[in-house]
């Protein structure tokens, strides 16, 4: 039988070179944001490698990057497929022989939550075929990033959230006006929009939605804005796009503004979504302040995306701030309500404190809503949280069986975080 021939190798500064130059050229055309970066290429003790990020390792894309692979390789066989880690091993051009097949081209991809990456490494240096392959892995993945809209999102720092049907009304205790006023002004609205524009259509000269586009949520920390804005999300069936202001101006500064625009650009092409922005203020402060200019940038597309020329029609935004006066004037006009998110009130306090003591009587959850005045439900479960813990602790130390905490170790907790919360 004739031995097939070998596969002449490219040597490692050209196919460096080649690989450099094809992304590059790939990167500009398809105007891709500038942080992504291109490939890490080496040749140490014999073994070239090559290795970059890629935006995503779900089912769906490892299907797309193995197919990609056979297309370009002739033989492969699956050499490890396990959670966060999924390798590709070339075969010999000769099946039967096995001799050193591990010295050839192998493909691995790896990560759990983020920072995925591929990485191609084999003895010697690659075939033109193999150097092929590495530029159209890199395109095959962010050419599907630049489509996928929560992929998008995913890269410019926002964290969608797309069931949210596990959480409900059930975990924000009391706040009846509260719940009362985000029915009416969003779930109603975003479930029946129909409705809404028959009426737009008969009482106005020229129709335009009367549908809210643009709701702030105020009030102090751990009073459930962010959960309320799952709950609303999970209630209308659409995704929450969260979005932490600080990881976006300490990532995108000065280019913050581009990037925040295209947040509302994938948003759109969702069809439909809740964007959520925590701390707003510390987003669009009053420009009565001194202002860095990516600042003013960044508020500038606030306004414009909100009620404007390039406003979205298809995005519910939901601005939550603890501090509405630093606000920029401007940008409090563009949100159609504010809903205020006070304190929780004695009762609702007991309330709180019975999603998370569930053993105690009525009584005892009334005394412990009366000695609680001034907390969060954020600062009631953290206590909450913390008694479990300490009676954990006890019941290790005593080695007795496992039983709930007694209503005094909540009493006393109560009266330890107030008294450090006063110094």
């Amino acid at each position: 039988m004739v031995e097939a021939p070998e596969i002449a190798a490219i040597p490692f500064d050209r196919m460096k070179e080649q690989v450099e130059r094809e992304i590059a050229s790939y990167l500009e055309k398809r105007r891709h944001p500038d942080d992504i970066a291109l490939p890490r290429i080496s040749f140490e003790k014999g073994v070239a490698r090559v290795a970059f990020s890629i935006p995503a390792l779900s089912d769906s894309a490892l299907n797309r990057y193995i197919g990609v692979a056979k297309a370009h390789l002739d033989h492969i066989r699956i050499h490890a497929f396990d959670e966060g880690y999924y390798a590709l091993q070339a075969l010999n051009r000769n099946i039967y022989k096995t001799e050193n097949v591990f010295d050839n081209l192998k493909i691995e991809f790896l990560g759990l939550s983020s920072q995925f990456r591929a990485e191609m490494s084999k003895k010697g240096n690659f075939s033109q075929e193999e150097i092929t392959l590495v530029v159209e892995l890199f395109k095959s993945a962010y050419a599907q990033a630049k489509d996928d809209p929560l992929v998008r999102l995913r890269r410019l720092g926002a964290s969608p959230f797309i069931d949210n049907a596990s959480v409900d009304w059930s975990y924000i205790a009391g706040y009846d006006e509260v719940k009362r006023k985000i029915r009416e002004s969003i779930i109603m609205p975003l479930q029946s929009p129909e409705v809404y524009d028959s009426i737009a259509r008969l009482t106005r000269k020229s129709f335009e939605s009367n549908r809210p586009r643009a709701i702030l949520f105020e009030g102090p920390p751990g009073v459930g804005k962010t959960t309320v804005a799952r709950i609303i999300a999970g209630e209308v069936s659409v995704p929450l796009i969260y979005v932490p202001i600080e990881s976006i101006m300490s990532k995108w500064y000065g280019q913050s503004s581009q990037n925040l625009s295209q947040i509302f650009d994938a948003c759109e092409d969702l069809g439909g979504s809740i964007l959520f922005f925590d701390e707003i203020d510390s987003l669009a402060g009053s420009r009565d302040q001194n202002m860095f200019e990516a600042t003013r940038r960044v508020l500038s597309v606030l306004l414009r995306r909100l009620d404007g020329i390039d406003s979205v029609t298809n995005t519910i935004t939901i601005g939550a701030t603890n501090r509405r006066n630093d606000l920029d004037a401007a940008l409090v006009n563009r949100f159609d309500q504010t809903i205020r998110f006070p304190l929780p009130n004695e009762k609702e306090r007991a309330a709180i404190f019975g999603n998370y003591a569930t053993q105690l009587s009525p009584e005892e959850l009334t005394a412990l809503g009366a000695a609680s005045e001034g907390l969060s439900g954020r600062s009631i479960r953290d206590i909450c949280e913390f008694v479990e813990r300490r009676w954990a602790r006890k019941l290790i130390i005593r080695q007795v069986p496992a039983s709930a905490p007694s209503f005094d170790y909540y009493k006393h907790s109560i009266r330890a975080w107030l008294e450090e919360q006063a110094g």
